[in-house]
C-alpha cells in the first residue's frame, strides 16, 4: 500500500513538472484536508509580499526526491519562519535561501504552517 502512494505521488511529480507556468505545490500535493501537512524542501527564486507567496524551485516533497521550478508556497497569519531558533517573517527570505516547509493545501494552495531555513544564502 505504501509502495502504491509513492508511485501514485511521483506520478503526479512528474506530471506537475510539464508545466512552464507557475506552479501551486497545493494542487500536486492534493491533500484531502488542511488537517494533514505536508513536507517541502527547496531554494527561494522570490518572494511576493502582496500576494503572500514564495515562489521556489523544490528539491524535495514529502522526502521524495524532486525537481520542480517555479512551485508557490503562501503563508498567513500563523505562518512561522525559523532560522537558528530565531523567529522571522516570510518576507525576511531571499533568492537562494534554502528552506523546508511543513504545510498543508488550503483549497488548493500549500499554505506553509512553518518554514525553518535550512542555509542562509548570506552566510
Amino acid at each position: 500500500m505504501r509502495r502504491a502512494s509513492l508511485v501514485c505521488a511521483a506520478l503526479l511529480l512528474l506530471a506537475a513538472c510539464g508545466s512552464t507556468s507557475l506552479g501551486d505545490l497545493g494542487s500536486i500535493l492534493g491533500s484531502p484536508s488542511a488537517s494533514q501537512s505536508s513536507d517541502v524542501q527547496g531554494v527561494v527564486n522570490s518572494v511576493d509580499s502582496g500576494a503572500q507567496r514564495i515562489d521556489l524551485d523544490t528539491r524535495y516533497v514529502n522526502n521524495l526526491k524532486t525537481t520542480q521550478t517555479g512551485q508557490s508556497v503562501y503563508w498567513d497569519s500563523n505562518t512561522r519562519v525559523v532560522y537558528q531558533g530565531q523567529d522571522f517573517r516570510p518576507t525576511d527570505l531571499e533568492r537562494g535561501d534554502e528552506i523546508s516547509i511543513r504545510g498543508a493545501n488550503n483549497n488548493g494552495r500549500y499554505v506553509a504552517e512553518t518554514i525553518t531555513v535550512t542555509r542562509n544564502v548570506r552566510g
